[in-house]
């Protein structure tokens, strides 16, 4: 019995020693499939990328919601409407692209319903007005307004009810047309429509208009006032969108402003007061250096546009540059004031280290109102493609565009990568990191064009860069890329 014993102890010893070995024979195939898995794809083939060179240009861009717009108006119950601009040509030059795409603002005068609701008429004719715009290919800055002459005290409705009844008959045609109104601004009310003189302009009268025109629009459509103090009080708060809370279609994430006394005076012609900011003069309309830094923080997340007025010190080009850049300002008006805007094709921008330098001054704003993305350099890393993107314009591009990089082979195979990145806080001033994973051990030996392209989805419009890249329908070449096969 004690040998018999002694033997299945040895035997079991044995079997455990068998087991053991077996199971460490596994584990060691496993990490040996595990890095064979993990190093293998990298001794399979070699990838070779060799960028474009990523060149500057001074070059005028045809890109949505930014620039120089001219003003269009519209009297609703009028026999006819004039201004309205043709369809769309496919077949048109850059250049005549260039102006039918741009930025445009309309005024649309309600002055002949002021104490009755609009028409059935008045409406229809809204309708074919932001109807022709869409198809002309432009995006809309809109404003309401019964004057257009200096009179609103005589020529608003008589009543707060009113103005209220026109903001819900408006907006069942406004919010037809998300794809093409870009931004409101004010509240119907003031001489021509510039929240002044008016019956109207009481804090509590205001914030009711505001907010009331905020529940019935869509939350894409952006709205604004025209003083920084205004948005204040009708939020009862001086606080800002951060990069948590902007663009969720708040009130708060939607109100811009729109300044037409921009440049004008020492405090922008009565856009700006006296008081020093401080947590409990929010109230107040501030010195101007207070605004500019509201302005600074605030605008990164909401349209800040207008007029600059009255030649003065304030315009002159080198200034102009700072507080425009300051304010994040991304339109103005292309008209007025003519001496000022002239004082600026006059003038050259001087800076010899910059492309710009020797363009006059008016070309430099032009290229720098709102956004203005330049590539600054392209890599591959691994298998990780790079690119880095500054912006240089003096705002961020308030909509979300879809980024892509593409690789088409020799042969025509094309392929492409969505890269995850919000277009919306690239900003001024910053550089965006943008990456995306590529799988090159999966693709054929061969040569790729690398392409990348920015797309705005609402306007199914690509965005250009402010680089010298040859572009067709996949985007911009940015670089090629080679693989070879190892074995």
């Amino acid at each position: 019995m004690a040998v018999s014993l002694l033997e299945r102890l040895s035997f079991m010893k044995t079997n455990r020693k068998k087991s053991f070995s077996h199971l460490l024979f596994f584990l060691l195939l496993l990490v040996f499939l595990a890095l064979f898995a993990f190093l293998g794809i990298r001794s399979f083939y070699r990838a070779n990328y060799m960028p474009e060179p990523c060149t500057e240009s001074a070059d005028e861009l045809s890109n949505p919601y930014i620039g120089f717009y001219h003003m269009y108006g519209y009297v609703l119950g009028s026999d006819t409407l004039s201004n309205l601009p043709a369809a769309s040509d496919n077949t048109a030059s850059d250049s005549d692209a260039k102006n039918r795409q741009g930025i445009v603002m309309l005024e649309v005068n309600l002055q002949n319903f002021s104490n009755e609701d609009l028409s059935d008429s008045a409406l229809s004719q809204l309708d074919t007005i932001l109807s022709a715009w869409k198809k002309h290919g432009s995006q809309v800055i809109l404003r309401f307004l019964y004057d257009w002459d200096g009179k609103a005290m005589e020529t608003e409705p008589q009543s707060l009810e009113q103005i209220l009844r026109h903001m819900d008959q408006t907006a069942e045609v406004v919010n037809r047309y998300t794809d093409c109104v870009f931004l409101m601004q004010g509240i119907f009310v003031g001489n021509c429509g510039e929240m002044n003189n008016s019956h109207y302009m009481s804090d509590e009268d205001c914030t009711t208009l505001m907010h009331h025109l905020a529940e019935v629009t869509d939350p894409s459509v952006f709205l604004s006032v025209r003083t920084p103090v205004q948005r204040r009080k009708i939020l009862d708060s001086s606080e800002r969108p951060t990069k948590e809370t902007a663009f969720d279609g708040s009130l708060s994430s939607r109100l811009g402003l729109f300044n037409d006394g921009m440049l004008g005076t020492a405090n922008d012609t009565g856009t700006y007061g006296d008081t020093a900011a401080s947590a409990d003069t929010y109230r107040s309309a501030w010195v101007r250096e207070d605004e500019l830094s509201f302005q600074n923080e605030l605008c990164n997340f909401v349209p800040n546009g207008g007029e600059v007025t009255l030649d003065n010190p304030l315009n002159d080009l080198a200034h102009a540059i700072q507080d425009l850049s300051r304010m994040h300002v991304s339109y103005l008006n292309s008209e007025h004031d003519p001496a000022v805007l002239d004082k600026w094709k006059a003038a050259a921008y001087k800076d010899e280290a910059s492309v710009f330098n020797g363009l006059s001054g008016y070309d430099y704003i032009e290229r720098h109102l709102g956004y203005r993305y330049v590539i600054q350099d392209t890599d591959l890393d691994s298998s990780d493609f790079q690119i880095q993107l500054e912006n240089v314009g003096f705002s961020v591009c308030y909509r979300k565009l879809d980024l892509q990089l593409t690789l088409v082979s020799s042969d025509g195979e094309v392929f492409s990568f969505p890269i995850s990145s919000d277009s919306r806080f690239w900003i001024p001033g910053t550089t965006a990191e943008l990456s995306v994973s590529l799988p090159l051990a999966r693709l054929a030996k061969g040569s790729y064009t690398v392409y990348f392209q920015m797309t705005d989805p609402v306007l199914q419009r690509e965005i250009l860069p402010a680089n010298t890249f040859s572009h067709d329908t996949h985007g911009f070449s940015i670089g090629t890329l080679e693989i070879s096969k190892l074995y």
